[in-house]
């Protein structure tokens, strides 16, 4: 009989399998329209940032925000050993997020054909964030083998 350790091994294993099937079919399913689906993820993400982890929006700039999300992401969730976050221009940001535990999971998703991640769940906390401050700009997700992670880009 499996050790809780190897129990929670194995049921952590068997969801990101479930997921990657799960987003691998969605995506040949729809195609780029399937991000679309990654608004309900961030809102029910970000909900759970606001009540559980103190995360404040209201009254707050983008970039604070940002900056708070990719502190609990890394502090409180072990997601990512570093994630930054700079303005190009005034309209466009640019998440680095480092040594993330979600690129093996991206890497078997981009090898069945999906084009980016859609299903990044600091992506789609941030994206919700900016949405509902009322900025309605473009996000995008990209592979960033030399951080081993990827960077996420908002364009208003």
């Amino acid at each position: 009989m499996a050790t809780e350790e190897v129990k929670k091994e194995n049921m952590l294993r068997m969801m990101e399998l479930s997921l990657e099937s799960l987003a691998a079919e969605v995506w040949d399913t729809l195609g780029d329209s399937a991000i679309i689906l990654g608004k309900g993820m961030g809102d029910d993400i970000l909900e759970m940032l606001e009540k559980e982890e103190g995360l404040e929006i209201a009254g707050e700039s983008p970039l604070d925000v940002g900056k708070e999300i990719d502190r609990i992401f890394v502090d409180e969730f072990g997601f990512a050993k570093e994630i930054s976050i700079e303005m190009e221009t005034p309209t466009h940001a640019v998440m680095s997020v480092q040594n993330c535990i979600n690129t093996r999971f991206t890497d078997k998703m981009l090898a069945k054909g999906v084009k980016y991640n859609y299903t990044c769940p600091i992506m789609a906390a941030a994206s919700s964030a900016l949405l509902q401050m009322g900025l309605k700009g473009h996000v995008t997700i990209e592979r960033w083998p030399e951080g081993k992670g990827c960077k996420i880009r908002f364009v208003d």
